[in-house]
């Protein structure tokens, strides 16, 4: 049977944790209350029931603009002094959970035979790790900040293929019908994948996201948000987003003497604040006499909880800080191996001990900080409207699908001042993916009768082919528009130009409309106006007056050429009769007597 510790030992405990700066909660003060006042047990009780700890460990990086980690950087991350290297080395060997951010995994998967050969070492190191291991958010997003902006259908990454080049993979992974002796032969088989990228020494080509994400976790459902920033409102939207488990600080929930409680929908792992801070104090120490100052004073807290509460389970938190400096874990962990208060254990010890009810002690929100939020969601939901326009719509969602994500990482929206800055940036790229297709201002027209057209110029700055509908409205009857919804296609970087026919059915002069849609009648762009000055008179007009003057034109030649060759035939006339003239003058005319001699007579 356990002694209980005298009343007068358990104060002297109390007073040491109070002066360490820890919170010992009313469930401690109300155990130290209850002890006998002459107790003279000389075995502690917190040595037959030592308390249990679980430290939980990020894995993470720096936060990136797009999503994804470079190849460059992963081989300095991933290489002998890496911060990937330092950090997977301070927990293999030890009993340290890992929280593992999938940004990581995809960020090597994406890269297939280009990846960094230390960045495929390390990943294999850390699936032969023995440490329990969940899931972080995509890019360690706060899952809380998503919560409260009703956005929690946005954690996921939406697909990689934007960052998957196919010459560094093998064929894709096939799926072969192996039909069940429990199903009937009419029935579907059931799919059974058969790996085809072996052969070639190459990984296989990854149909979608899941493929690039996939782990083996022993650990399933754990959201960690950023400390002290839960809400009750947070609870159902986790528990409904697939969550079974949150971690949250001491501080954001009622008191309780337990390293998981019950908060309703979803059950709570509650990060002891004090054993936290003394915690990291050990893992971080830079002094020059080592961690043995925090590790003194973790051990003298852990043996007044176990004081308090012989066989509780205690929870600690690494924080997502940077830069990382080097992690004193196995330091940690080897000192506490030697204390007989506690006990190192995994996650799956406190998720399977007992967990009381609890309440979430809600913090105030950062107006600045929702506002910021807001907009960036705005921001998102027009991008994914106007990738409307691409032929592929992924090739614009899915990358800034993952640059979101990454701006709520929590070391960026709950850690930094410069998180502000990050907001603005992405909007600014936002307004410029948005402004990529758009009209070319037209100049303006002047319609005649008949049929014509209303040329309309769209460009494309963007790397994937898009497809919009050209359309113009005229604000009145007296221009007529003949068709509307016209598709184009505009080839990446490069502008096309479309014909919108029309006529013109009275004189006037209207301003129209031009504008360009998706094929989801999504605007595309700012529309564009040209003036157009309508004439149909001008037509009969102009062609009366060219007849005319072709009239007068050949008519007058016609004429002048009459005219010049009966001149020439007077002319020629008068030569005639002068030149006969001429030759009777020469001529002498005979007498009458020599014409009688010429007859004979």
């Amino acid at each position: 049977m356990p002694v209980t510790p005298p009343r007068r030992a358990v104060l002297t405990i109390l007073a040491g944790v109070a002066a360490l700066g820890l919170s010992i909660g009313p469930s401690f003060a109300a155990a130290a209350a209850d002890q006998p006042a002459g107790g003279t047990g000389t075995v502690p009780a917190a040595v037959t029931a030592p308390v249990s700890l679980a430290v939980l460990v990020p894995l993470t990086v720096r936060p990136t603009t797009s999503g994804l980690i470079d190849a460059a950087t992963l081989a300095g991350y991933t290489g002998p002094l890496g911060v990937l290297t330092r950090q997977l080395d301070a927990v293999i060997g030890t009993p340290a959970v890992i929280g593992i951010d999938p940004m990581i995994i995809a960020s090597i998967r994406v890269l297939g035979t280009s990846a960094p050969a230390s960045a495929i070492s390390w990943l294999e190191q850390l699936q032969s790790a023995g440490n329990e291991t969940f899931a972080l958010a995509y890019a360690d997003t706060d899952l809380a900040t998503l919560a409260q902006a009703d956005a929690l259908k946005l954690k996921d990454p939406l697909g990689f293929a934007f960052a998957i080049d196919p010459q560094n993979f093998g064929p894709a992974d096939t799926a072969t019908p192996t039909p069940t002796g429990s199903e009937p032969p009419s029935a579907t088989p059931s799919p059974t994948p058969t790996p085809t990228g072996a052969p070639t020494g190459k990984p296989a080509l990854p149909v979608d996201a899941a493929e690039v994400l996939a782990w083996s976790y022993t650990l399933p459902s754990i959201a960690w948000p950023a400390d002290d920033t839960v809400v009750s409102g947070d609870l159902s939207d986790l528990s409904q987003a697939g969550y079974r488990d949150v971690v949250l600080s001491s501080t954001n929930v009622s008191a309780t003497t337990s390293g998981l409680v019950g908060l309703g929908d979803i059950d709570g792992i509650v990060s002891d604040a004090g054993i936290t801070d003394l915690v990291r104090d050990v893992a971080y120490a830079t002094d020059d006499s080592g961690p043995q100052d925090a590790l003194d004073r973790l051990n003298t807290a852990l043996g007044g909880m176990a004081a308090l509460s012989p066989g509780r389970t205690v929870v600690a938190t690494l924080d997502r800080r940077w830069p990382l400096g080097a992690l004193d874990l196995h330091a940690l962990f080897s000192d506490l191996e030697g204390q007989p208060t506690v006990r190192t254990v995994g996650l799956s010890a406190v998720l399977a001990g007992a967990h009381p009810d609890a309440k979430v002690a809600d913090a105030p929100a950062d107006a600045d900080r929702t506002a910021q939020v807001a907009s960036v969601l705005s921001a998102i939901d027009q991008e994914n409207r106007f990738a409307t326009v691409a032929t592929d719509p992924g090739a614009i969602t899915q990358p800034r699908r993952l640059a979101m994500l990454a701006l709520f990482a929590v070391s960026w929206v709950r850690g930094t001042d410069d998180w502000s800055t990050q907001v603005a940036t992405f909007l600014n790229d936002s307004v410029k993916l948005r402004s990529s297709v758009q009209i070319v201002a037209g100049s303006d027209l002047v319609v005649g009768s008949g049929a014509t057209n209303i040329p309309v110029t769209v460009s494309n700055a963007l790397t994937v082919p898009v497809t919009v509908y050209v359309n113009v409205d005229s604000p009145k009857s007296v221009l007529q528009v003949r068709a509307q919804n016209v598709p184009l296609t505009i080839e990446p970087g490069s502008s096309n130009k479309a014909a919108i026919p029309v006529a013109a059915l009275s004189n006037d002069q209207v301003t129209t409309t031009v504008t360009i849609t998706s094929v989801d009648r999504v605007a595309i762009g700012d529309p564009d106006y040209v003036s157009v000055d309508l004439h149909p008179g001008w037509e009969s007009v102009g062609t009366t007056i060219v007849v005319a003057l072709l009239v007068l034109v050949f008519g007058g030649g016609i004429v002048r050429n009459i005219l010049k060759r009966r001149t020439a035939r007077r002319a020629k006339t008068q030569e005639a009769g002068e030149a006969g003239g001429d030759a009777d003058a020469a001529t002498p005319v005979p007498s009458d007597a020599s014409a009688a001699e010429a007859r004979g007579d």
